[in-house]
């Protein structure tokens, strides 16, 4: 009877409405704060540690229950004003509330406790490396297009939805992208191609994909839609071109699923060049619109910098480079090894890689179009292996033929510690031993980061 009486009470503490006040204990993964509402872990957007907090109960579960800021008692001396006025709205960054010093502390503890929680790993964690641009560092932008009230809107998303919000100026995204940006808005507002309509399925425009380089200056746009492209998408990628000498082309993709994945596999040139290019330690690379390059190139190249360095890579080493997307790494290291193979799925990236490597002059590089975990069957005397997976890990198979395989040098680098924790706890297991894990902030203003790791066998 006590029981069940102490039960109502503690739902009706907790239930959709009722409102508290909560000391903020700690970041969530995602950045959100994580305070304590009798026993049940309670997650606040916007919130703090060492802040105190009136929040109202949006959500209310079995274990956990999610509160909506509705004022600050007690602030954090670590609090900032976010030099966005979308912030909270916009789903982009959750940390530009936090002095960078310590989004880079919040990193470098996200990485540590995916290790303990999940892998079961206890080890040291250098601090997380700053980025030299702390805003105004992305390449790329991905634009959503719909109807709006007042005509064509475009924008990004708000936070956790498919609702769009217009955006004038993306804080994050480089000063040479947001030109563009600046220049082409006006013609999707006001220009005569429809927006995709998601609840009609009428519409032509579903995105905008603007890239740029940092070091050589050039951009190039894509349009996104469901079908073939149309006279009007043509006409537009035609007054798109001609806004800017730093428009090098524009291009078509379709995307005819309905899908969170913007970009479909293969694009079409609608004017100019299908690709861009871009400078890392002195090597040039072409960027496609589907293919894979590091949002932030300049913090790519102090990643890249210290694979090099923690590779101790010798003219007789031979280097897998799994997941090689357009071969990056793989030509870098070629510089310093005896050969470098890549493999990657994406047909468009292997291209893009072979290219890279005529383009730089570089004949000990060979690149595979299949999966690491199929195509590493064929390789012999692998010295070292570069493991850089999309968010979801490395497969699991591939990781039991590289132990297979004895390679004696791993490094892993991720942008998700919780499937990092997972692999190299799988490793750990098989006799590697880790003996550098430093976090890099790739992405700042938001809640992730991108992590290398360095294992050794024997």
């Amino acid at each position: 009877m006590y029981g069940s009486s102490f039960a109502d009470k503690m739902a009706h503490r907790t239930s959709v409405g009722s409102t508290h006040l909560i000391d903020i204990q700690r970041l969530a993964s995602d950045g959100q704060g994580v305070g304590n509402l009798g026993g049940l872990t309670l997650f606040v957007d916007g919130a703090l540690p060492s802040e105190i907090v009136k929040v109202a109960i949006v959500e209310s579960k079995k274990n956990y229950a999610r509160g909506k800021l509705l004022a600050i008692l007690k602030s954090s001396v670590d609090r900032v004003d976010p030099i966005c006025p979308l912030f909270g709205s916009c789903g982009g960054c959750q940390l530009m509330h936090l002095a960078y010093e310590k989004q880079l502390e919040s990193k470098r503890q996200k990485v540590i406790d995916a290790l303990k929680r999940i892998g079961k790993i206890e080890t040291p964690v250098l601090p997380c490396r700053a980025s030299p641009l702390p805003i105004g560092y992305r390449n790329k932008i991905q634009l959503p297009v719909r109807p709006g009230p007042q005509g064509n809107a475009i924008g990004l998303y708000v936070k956790g939805s498919h609702d769009l919000i217009e955006v004038d100026h993306c804080f994050i995204h480089s000063d040479l992208g947001e030109k563009i940006y600046s220049a082409i808005r006006p013609l999707i507002k006001e220009g005569p191609v429809l927006p995709y309509d998601p609840q009609t399925g009428t519409g032509e425009l579903c995105h905008v994909l603007i890239k740029n380089t940092h070091h050589t200056d050039q951009v190039l746009i894509a349009l996104i839609t469901k079908q073939k492209p149309s006279p009007p998408i043509r006409s537009l990628a035609e007054t798109i071109f001609r806004q800017d000498p730093a428009i090098r082309g524009v291009v078509h993709n379709i995307q005819a699923k309905e899908t969170n994945v913007i970009l479909g596999s293969q694009g079409t040139v609608l004017i100019g060049s299908p690709t861009i290019e871009e400078e890392i330690l002195g090597l040039r690379f072409s960027i496609s619109a589907e293919s894979f390059f590091q949002v932030n190139p300049k913090q790519a190249e102090q990643l890249y910098q210290k694979a090099l360095e923690l590779s101790c890579v010798r003219k007789t080493d031979t280097v897998l480079d799994a997941y090689c997307g357009v071969g990056t790494l793989c030509l870098l290291f070629a510089k310093q090894a005896k050969k470098t193979i890549g493999i990657e799925c994406i047909p468009k990236a292997i291209q893009d890689a072979r290219e890279n490597g005529k383009r730089n002059g570089i004949l000990n590089a060979s690149f595979i179009l299949g999966k690491a975990e199929q195509e590493i069957d064929q390789l012999r005397s692998i010295d070292i292996a570069l493991i850089n997976p999309p968010r979801k890990g490395a497969d699991p198979l591939f990781l039991q033929k590289i132990i297979k395989k004895q390679i004696k040098t791993l490094l892993y680098i991720s942008c998700d510690p919780a499937t990092l924790a997972r692999d190299l706890s799988l490793l750990k297991e098989a006799g590697y031993t880790i003996v550098h894990v430093e976090p890099f902030d790739m992405f700042p203003q938001t809640s992730h980061v991108e992590t290398i790791v360095k294992l050794q066998k024997g």
